[in-house]
């Protein structure tokens, strides 16, 4: 085995300890990484990489390096793709360091752990996911070390995978653990990894519900964790503990922040699967990373990162209770009608930082006295908004925002604190100096005037040496390597002065010092030093009084982000004249005029309204037919969005809406292969449809799209016809259904199931053409238009005509005239065309004759009188009446 320096000694050992992570090795300034982890470094951050001496093994060692202040930008590209990081720094200032600088690893990032805002590229949480479970019961647990939020649930689920997989899908987590026993199932590796989350396996010890009661316990200082809800649910107390134990270990720090731990379950809001959040693109586009086209994207018009991300909450999780979405509604209302209200709030409100985070990194540790500013400003414009609220006819939910930021008074402080404290526009280094306000400190003061001064006598100094020795480009300057230096350029060399002492050689210059000048350099340099030292001595004592009132900061951005986020629905109201919504408890949906909020956005001519009437009674499964591209999928879409936003507490694009409450929604909408895991289109849309089929109440609202199109004509009738019966038998209560479906001799089912009703998007023929109007009309439809559609998709004409023979081929083939061939009398058929229509009576095996039909077949029509066909009915009559007798 091959010498080891002692630096690379210190280097194995973080590498043993830390050994599923790349290791940053601090070394002067840069981060050097070696050998695998170099090689993955250079390649993912497209650095060189290069080689130097000998690894442990004698072979040479490979060598890629950042510089130490450009980590902000190199890091979260590694975090972003999936990597843990080590940051191993140097522990000691080399200068008086004996020997090797000591060196440890600081903390671990990882992507459900990032704390620095160079991590983040929107205001969204960034959750740290973890699951534990045993005996079908199963705990969930989600921790935002950036904000604090810490949040978990209990349920009960075999198998839990769908469960796991919307809970994931609804709080988009960066990273998920998960104890041995989970992380081998590969179905649950499997539906995160397809929502793109980095899954890690994370010691079974972490898990275990004594330890993990034990650690909350501890963390958050209680005897009992009976206030927290989650008391009497092991699994919740389980994935939380290890969360914790998890966040503790990559930050290596206790999380003062994380001051809370919320229970949740299914009974407070609506539930929203990761197939219809998909399919509905609630937060994000159904394909592709942004939200352009989601419904985020049309409410959010939030000031504040804290509104930006309860707005989303609020749309992932919809209320079930009338009273808390009416709440919401009042001020959402409340702030629609008084705009000068709305203003005012939203212009105190675009000076509000990111109070969350902020607090986050002062806590850590990690902040800097930008943040502090950040903060300040922040909180200035919180006796603006209180007073902007003062007086105004408002609602409960403003009233108590108001007296809820009015409740905290050391904010002013906190502003006071920082303002007499802190430059306007501090550096961003907190090494460095450069903080301070003068005036502050007294010793700080004395020290930067010694520097100044000394700084004043450089000046003077290099004024005294041109004119000394006649040398007008002579210079006096500094580095951090050589300090301060005389710089004269060769072509002046001659004049240089005897007591000039070199001290470097350029390739145009030689560059000098005076023992003066060494002098006053020690006196500049040893200020320098105290200055920097004492400016973070006193900025650390300011983040600790800060973090002081830690809760009752993040108290304060909560309240500002539900005010930004009821300000933000009022505005995106008014400028898209939507509607108060009117929440009821029964199963009624009554929407007049209804739009699409995404669609309505990007339609040049205008956006076609629609209503809805739906209930249990009469008008509980909603049939529709048209032809591809009239807009089914949109209007189904929409219903279930405007549901969605009234339970949010959002305003609604309609002329009138009444919404009874909707416990769940589910869609199966679209087609998409799941080729890697070897599933069809066709599997995947029979696997949406067994979850929608075996988890629908008669309170859930569901949308089905084409059910049963991957398959044959007969197979997909069938299924699709089972299925409207199923869900409109479901119970003795049925479930809302809007069903959109090609198969038109479908519709006949509404005379059987009396809840059923048909509707069609209505279409106008023009010769060839065909118009779309998108207006849905009672009634059902009696054809496809399908070769319409490929028509205007651009297939070429001659297909197209080509097609309409062959439609018109078949549809006189199936038709009910029969022909007698010359051999037995038997039906003639077309080897033509071999695929059966829907009732053609040919695709049934030949049967025995009925008497009373083969009578008929012999009958001379043309030659017979009215009278003798009565007489001949009345006898056929007779003879069909006795043999039901007999």
């Amino acid at each position: 085995m091959n010498k080891l320096t002692p630096a690379m000694k210190q280097y194995y050992e973080a590498k043993q300890q830390h050994s599923d992570a790349l290791i940053f090795f601090r070394m002067g300034d840069f981060y050097e990484s070696f050998g695998e982890d170099a090689k993955t470094i250079a390649q993912e951050l497209e650095i060189t990489l290069t080689t130097r001496g000998k690894d442990r093994d004698g072979e040479k060692m490979a060598l890629a390096g950042i510089p130490y202040h450009a980590i902000d930008n190199y890091l979260p590209r590694l975090i972003k793709k999936g990597y843990k990081v080590a940051i191993c720094e140097q522990l000691e200032d080399p200068k008086k360091a004996k020997g090797v600088v000591k060196r440890g690893v600081v903390r671990v990032v990882t992507p459900g752990t990032a704390i620095d805002s160079s991590m983040f590229t929107d205001s969204s949480n960034n959750y740290l996911m973890s699951v534990a479970g045993g005996d079908g019961n199963y705990g969930i647990s989600f921790l935002d070390v950036s904000t604090g939020e810490f949040l978990t649930t209990q349920f009960a689920d075999t198998p839990p995978y769908d469960r796991i997989a919307s809970e994931a899908a609804r709080m988009r987590p960066s990273e998920c653990i998960l104890p041995p026993e989970l992380y081998s199932d590969i179905h649950i590796i499997d539906r995160l990894k397809e929502l793109k989350i980095v899954v890690h396996e994370f010691e079974e010890e972490a898990f275990d519900i004594p330890a993990s009661e034990k650690r909350l316990r501890e963390h958050f200082r209680v005897s009992t964790l009976e206030g927290m809800g989650c008391d009497g649910l092991p699994y919740a107390v389980s994935s939380a503990g290890a969360a914790l134990d998890y966040a503790v270990s990559t930050q290596m720090r206790e999380l003062g922040h994380v001051s809370e731990l919320k229970t949740y379950s299914d009974s407070e809001f609506m539930v929203l699967d990761s197939i219809t959040l998909r399919n509905l693109e609630i937060v994000k586009n159904v394909r592709g990373e942004g939200n352009d086209t989601s419904i985020l994207k049309v409410l959010d018009d939030t000031r504040t990162p804290m509104g930006g991300r309860l707005l989303q909450k609020w749309l992932l999780k919809p209320l079930i209770d009338v009273d808390a979405i009416n709440s919401r509604l009042d001020a959402v209302e409340a702030l629609a009608n008084d705009t000068m209200l709305r203003f005012d709030i939203r212009s105190h409100l675009s000076f509000v930082k990111d109070i969350e985070r902020m607090i986050g990194r002062i806590m850590y540790g990690n902040s800097n006295a930008r943040d502090l500013v950040a903060l300040k400003l922040s909180l200035e414009a919180v006796p603006l908004i209180t007073e902007s609220l003062e007086g105004a006819d408002i609602c409960e939910m403003l009233k108590g925002i108001r007296e809820g930021l009015l409740g905290f008074d050391q904010l002013d402080s906190i502003v006071e604190l920082i303002d007499s404290s802190i430059v306007e526009e501090p550096p961003v280094s907190v090494r460095e100096g450069g903080m301070i306000k003068a005036g502050y400190d007294e010793a700080l003061d004395e020290l930067k005037e010694m520097s100044s001064g000394g700084k004043s006598w450089i000046a003077s100094f290099q004024q005294k040496e041109r004119d000394r020795t006649g040398i007008k480009s002579l210079k006096v300057g500094y580095n951090k390597v050589f300090g301060y230096y005389i710089e004269v350029t060769k072509a002046n060399i001659s004049q240089v002065p005897e007591d000039y002492i070199r001290k470097q050689t350029m390739r145009n210059a030689e560059r000098f010092y005076t023992p003066e000048l060494k002098e006053w350099e020690n006196v500049i340099l040893s200020a320098d030093e105290k200055i920097t030292a004492l400016e973070y001595e006193i900025f650390s004592n300011i983040t600790s009084t800060v973090a002081s009132h830690s809760a009752q900061l993040q108290t304060i951005a909560g309240l500002i982000g539900q005010l930004d986020c009821v300000t933000s629905l009022a505005e995106v109201s008014v400028n898209n004249n939507f509607v108060r919504p009117n929440i009821t408890s029964d199963c009624k949906i009554l929407i007049r005029e209804g739009r699409h909020p995404v669609v309505e956005r990007s339609v040049p001519g205008g956006f076609v309204p629609n209503d809805v009437e739906m209930d249990c009674v009469e008008n509980q499964f909603l049939l529709i037919t048209g032809p591809n591209m009239a807009g089914k999928s949109t209007y189904m879409r929409q219903v279930s969005l405007i549901v969605i936003m009234a339970q949010a507490g959002s305003f609604v694009p309609a002329s009138h809406a009444s919404v009874g409450i909707v416990d769940r929604v589910f869609t199966r909408v679209g087609a998409f292969d799941d080729l890697a895991s070897g599933q069809s289109t066709f599997m995947v849309e029979m696997v949406e449809l067994a979850n929608i089929l075996n988890n629908a109440t008669p309170k859930s609202l569901v949308l089905l799209d084409e059910i049963g199109r991957g398959t044959s004509t007969y197979d997909g009738y069938s299924i699709a016809k089972a299925v409207v019966e199923y869900i409109h038998n479901k119970g003795r209560v049925g479930v809302r259904s809007l069903f959109a479906t090609h198969y038109h001799q479908l519709t006949n089912i509404s005379s059987d199931l009396k809840r059923v009703k048909n509707y069609h998007i209505a279409v106008k023929e023009d010769g060839d053409d065909l118009v779309f109007l998108r207006k849905i009309v009672p009634g059902a439809t009696d054809k496809s238009y399908g070769i319409h559609v490929a028509r205007l998709a651009g297939v070429p004409h001659k297909v197209t005509l080509r097609a309409r023979e062959i439609l018109q081929d078949i549809e006189d083939e199936s038709s009910i005239s029969k022909e007698s061939s010359s051999k037995g009398g038997k039906r003639r058929r077309s080897a033509q065309y071999t695929q059966l229509m829907l009732f053609d009576p040919e695709g049934s095996a030949p049967a025995e004759k009925d008497p009373v039909v083969e009578e008929l077949e012999k009958l001379d029509i043309n030659n017979m009188t009215p009278m003798d066909a009565l007489n001949k009915l009345y006898e056929l009559k007779k003879k069909t009446g006795d043999k039901a007798e007999e």
